[in-house]
């Protein structure tokens, strides 16, 4: 709760605000029936050595038929931030999505001014497909919000290329 409430990281999310311990019990117990339903996978990233909870990645079946879904991923706590954690569990996430799921395509939205996230995205093979301009609002100023995605064989061939 410390960390997730931290508002370092609240303006990096699409909703950014203070949760309460009841709203964060309500929001796991439906993350739950989200996955039972088939309609989001919500994981954990934890760090293995240490045995600590780090964040969050989440998968959202956008579309069944056309095999379509979107990421978002929270790492809470800012020492952990520019460490390769988020974009190990970004890949992760994106071989369970494509492997697993059969997914064709996974999309996302970041800020424009998010540029380490952008920079982690595009490292396992995301690409910007267009903006949304001036859609957030922010501190007093409007900021653009970028759309990105990756298709299952960009995937394999980036991860081919790296001998992955």
């Amino acid at each position: 709760m410390k960390f997730w409430n931290n508002p370092e990281l609240q303006q990096f999310l699409s909703r950014p605000r203070i949760a309460s311990r009841d709203e964060e019990v309500e929001w796991i117990k439906n993350t739950w029936e989200r996955r039972r339903k088939g309609e989001a996978f919500i994981f954990g990233i934890f760090l293995h050595e240490k045995d600590q909870y780090i964040g969050n990645v989440e998968l959202r079946i956008d579309n069944k038929i056309a095999q379509r879904g979107g990421l978002g991923i929270s790492i809470f706590n800012p020492n952990y931030w520019n460490k390769g954690y988020g974009t190990e569990a970004v890949k992760l996430l994106l071989n369970f999505s494509f492997s697993s799921l059969n997914l064709r395509s996974i999309e996302l939205e970041v800020f424009a001014f998010n540029e380490r996230a952008q920079a982690c995205y595009r490292k396992v093979g995301f690409t910007e497909i267009g903006r949304k301009r001036q859609a957030h609002f922010l501190k007093g100023k409007f900021h653009d919000i970028v759309l990105m995605d990756i298709l299952a064989t960009e995937f394999t061939e980036a991860l081919e290329k790296k001998g992955e």
